[in-house]
């Protein structure tokens, strides 16, 4: 049975990713040789030349560890975009810092430069820009506004690793960039992630972080590694009158496979995992997805391209990028429906994101976001639905989204 439409299930995961899972769940003597490591975090630096890599267990912990490179702590501020997830605040809260929340810009993803500038205090000590989708922030006017104020200017990556804006590498424009290769991103060794940095000292620094924690433990890494093993079958029959979905519900009340966030977390408590090292385990699923990067955002491209063409509903902050974004976004008036119609026909769709801190079952006040205090992305947020680019999607896949979606061309925002 063929993978079905799904956004959100491992959709990077092809059969050669799910044989090495499966060999490295018995082949141990892998699970703790750090060569791996070294080896992957030189793939990486590959796509930043003149830069350093860093890994980490997850693109929460190397936004934390990169913000105590820089000694941000107690009555530090650092502004993140409303539109976003908890991921992105987290780690601020974690330091002792207080997260300020800018608004995006309208028919954008991204931060409003204007409202940026009426954020920046004395305390301002950081400015995150997060480069949505894949889409380019407004990457050189932060980093203009942050040198009038010598603040620190840190790019998000974690949606758009390999992609380029004005012939230069997202990520090589800022003092640092984060990467996630968490299970839905541009690559997925389901977690991890990585600090990228010019600055030898700070990657000393950050190295040094890394080599004082311990390696996870066997349990956790036999969750993610099962977590691979456990799609390949569960997708093929997800839509099977619930059994996939009721199956993956199941694995995770065992706990065979781990969640996205915890409750802990959505209440802003830090995971485990921000005190594990990176897994060489997983560093291997990473170097055998790092290897498809270049033909994945190829085939991304071509599906963005056909969105563009072929799409009848509302696209803003889109237009004709071409680029190889992670999900496609469009804005319609009833996103709740669509994605529940959707379903009916076999597609699971993405929401993201549905709220101006993602997830919504998250607590908004642990996060220190007030309601009301970035209007265009809470406004964004009821209009938000985004289609698949992942590269294993068919043509016929792609034609059928198409379709689909164009039933509502005449309900957009």
């Amino acid at each position: 049975m063929k993978r079905p439409i799904a956004i959100s299930l491992s959709p990077n995961t092809s059969q050669d990713d799910v044989a090495l899972a499966w060999r490295l769940l018995f082949l141990h003597m892998y699970w703790k040789d750090k060569k791996i490591l070294s080896r992957a975090a030189e793939s990486i630096v590959r796509l930043f030349p003149g830069h350093f890599v860093t890994l980490t267990s997850s693109g929460r912990q190397a936004l934390f560890d990169l913000m105590r490179s820089y000694s941000i702590t107690k009555g530090d501020e650092v502004i993140v975009q409303a539109f976003t997830c908890i991921a992105v605040p987290e780690p601020i809260l974690w330091t002792g810092a207080t997260p300020i929340y800018a608004d995006i810009a309208k028919d954008s993803y991204s931060f409003d430069p204007e409202d940026v500038k009426k954020k920046i205090t004395q305390r301002t000590k950081a400015i995150i820009v997060q480069h949505t989708f894949g889409i380019p922030g407004p990457i050189e006017e932060i980093v203009a506004l942050a040198k009038e104020h010598n603040i620190i200017v840190i790019e998000d990556c974690a949606l758009a690793l390999g992609v380029l804006h004005n012939g230069k590498m997202l990520g090589t424009f800022g003092d640092a960039a984060i990467l996630s290769f968490g299970r839905d991103k541009c690559i997925s060794s389901i977690y991890g992630g990585a600090v990228i940095t010019k600055d030898i000292h700070r990657t000393k620094t950050l190295q040094a972080m890394q080599n004082a924690r311990q390696l996870p433990p066997k349990k956790w890494v036999l969750q993610q590694l099962f977590h691979v093993v456990l799609f390949a079958f569960v997708l093929p029959i997800y839509f099977w009158y619930g059994m996939g979905k009721a199956l993956l519900v199941l694995a995770q009340k065992l706990h065979l496979i781990s969640r996205a966030y915890s409750v802990e977390e959505r209440k802003g408590k830090r995971p485990d995992h921000i005190d594990y090292s990176y897994s060489p385990a997983l560093g291997l699923l990473l170097l055998k997805q790092l290897e498809k990067l270049d033909a994945m955002n190829t085939r991304r491209q071509e599906i963005v391209s056909r969105y563009e063409k072929e799409l009848s509903v509302p696209t803003p902050g889109v237009g004709n990028v071409c680029l190889p974004l992670l999900r496609y976004p469009v804005q319609v008036d009833n996103p709740r429906e669509i994605l529940l119609d959707a379903k009916v026909h076999n597609m699971l769709l993405g929401d993201w994101y549905d709220a101006p801190l993602v997830p919504g079952s998250a607590s908004m006040a642990n996060f220190q976001y007030e309601k009301g205090s970035c209007p265009v992305s809470e406004e964004t947020a009821k209009h938000i639905i985004n289609l698949p680019t992942y590269a294993s999607l068919t043509d016929t896949q792609v034609t059928s989204i198409i379709a689909f979606m164009n039933q509502y061309g005449n309900t957009g925002n």
